[in-house]
């Protein structure tokens, strides 16, 4: 019998209302986390993964130190934060216990792998299978891009050209070709990332959507696009609008731009620097602590 391999990980447990914003500030650390909400228990349990059991207890002492700042933008005090050994087979069925199926928008259905679902006349349906690097989907500023794609599709007709600027883990991708988006291209600066983007994707079928590892200050896509998201921090978008609003495609019916991973405190700033460039919003969803945006832009 194979020995179930041990993963060692810095498990932080908060409120279920502060996982958004913890993810937040544990990625501003240029750290990777995997979450998952109890709705039994109403808290939300982090895993930060690390190579080794050293590296835990380091980390564990930089995010301790970092408690007294992050309190104040949290809703209730942090429950616990400490390192464990995380058995593989338990991580999986901790999935399993929490993660269900859910209708992302009209047309696009998010199911795991291990549920059974008889889709209804006109839906898509979006299969996942959740590792420590993948996500469920179910994140607000993700629901809120999948919903928006959705809406433009069924509004321009397939075909149009899609890039996901920082595909974290490809969830956008994936719906964006599942949708009928081609050609689909992807990039993201953490290369772990690209790989798990590629290899669900391939898992999907989607075999033929280019995804790269670049950082977004250097990327150049294969060709401007119809749709482009970007999930990511406010701060980034912020830096490189410029250079985000090169990536449109000029149509006479106008390109369409996704901006998300944004506080809702900061989506105003976020909103203005993008209506100086000429991107109309069109409309916004608020989903937990997040504002996402779907803007149009014509030259």
């Amino acid at each position: 019998m194979r020995k179930a391999k041990k993963l060692p990980v810095v498990e932080i447990i908060s409120a279920a209302d502060d996982a958004a914003i913890l993810e937040e500030l544990i990625t501003a650390e240029e750290l990777s986390s995997s979450a998952y909400l109890s709705r039994e228990t109403g808290l939300a349990t982090t895993y930060i993964f690390v190579p080794g059991g050293r590296q835990a207890k380091a980390l564990l002492t930089q995010l301790q130190a970092l408690q007294p700042e992050w309190q104040p933008l949290l809703s209730a005090p942090l429950r616990s934060i400490s390192c464990r050994s995380l058995q593989e087979e338990d991580w999986s069925e901790s999935w399993k216990k929490h993660f269900h199926t859910f209708k992302a928008s009209p047309r696009l259905v998010v199911k795991p792998s291990w549920e059974q679902y008889n889709p209804l006349a006109g839906e898509k349906v979006l299969t996942l299978d959740p590792g420590m690097c993948f996500g469920t989907g179910y994140h607000g500023t993700t629901r809120a891009c999948l919903k928006f794609l959705d809406d433009i599709e069924a509004e321009q007709g397939g075909g149009l050209s899609f890039l996901d600027a920082g595909c974290g883990s490809g969830i956008l991708s994936m719906g964006a070709g599942i949708l009928g988006y081609a050609p689909v291209y992807a990039f993201d600066y953490d290369p772990q990332a690209v790989e798990t983007t590629r290899e669900n994707l391939s898992k999907a079928g989607l075999k033929t959507v280019s995804v790269q590892v670049a950082e977004i200050k250097d990327f150049t896509p294969p060709q401007p696009c119809r749709v482009v998201a970007a999930n990511i921090l406010a701060s980034v978008l912020l830096e490189n609008a410029e250079r985000i609003m090169r990536f449109l495609a000029p149509h006479a019916d106008g390109s369409f731009l996704l901006l998300s991973g944004i506080l809702s405190e900061q989506y105003c700033t976020v909103r203005e620097r993008f209506a100086a460039l000429g991107a109309q919003e069109l409309t916004r969803i608020t989903l937990d602590e997040w504002t996402s945006g779907c803007y149009r832009f014509r030259p």
